[in-house]
């Protein structure tokens, strides 16, 4: 069983037009909402094997948030192939996931995530299971394949799906 975590980035700001994307930081309600979701994981007692977080630095200040109090990955890496990627290659990513690992987070962005969702629930990233896939939304799905390398090809179960 193969355990799937993703959480798209809290909300950007946006007051400096001038900032490439990609280098746009939290917004303040980006900060109070990735606070939010800090206590919730918390509560839940979160923790992964492996978590892979875009470069923005949007998806670094949530993860940094994320992690003020308790760590929540016992390993972290910042994968440039995440930022802008559409859900099949966020699957391609994560059926690379080192077989020792059962645990994997994604930090990262939309339309991607939530297509990869969909994808990984309903075997349909054209469907929506989701009225909306908000900014700092956390979801967690569980997959009985036995490998990464077979994530996507049975339906994942729903575990949590947090939005603040």
């Amino acid at each position: 069983m193969k355990q799937i975590h993703l959480i798209r980035h809290s909300k950007s700001d946006w007051e400096n037009l001038s900032l490439k994307d990609k280098d746009r930081p939290l917004s303040k309600r980006g900060r109070k909402n990735a606070r939010f979701l800090a206590k919730y994981m918390d509560k839940v007692s979160f923790s992964t094997d492996l978590a892979l977080v875009s470069p923005s630095k949007r998806t670094k200040e949530t993860l940094h948030i994320l992690e003020e109090s308790n760590s929540i990955s016992k390993e972290t890496h910042v994968v440039d192939e995440i930022y802008e990627a559409d859900y099949s290659d966020l699957l391609r990513l994560i059926r690379g996931v080192d077989p020792k690992k059962e645990s994997v987070l994604c930090i990262g962005h939309n339309p991607g995530f939530e297509d990869l969702a969909n994808f990984l629930l309903l075997k349909d990233p054209e469907s929506s299971l989701f009225e909306k896939f908000p900014t700092s939304s956390f979801i967690s799905l569980v997959s009985d394949a036995e490998s990464w390398e077979d994530i996507g090809i049975q339906k994942c179960r729903l575990v949590r799906f947090w939005i603040p």
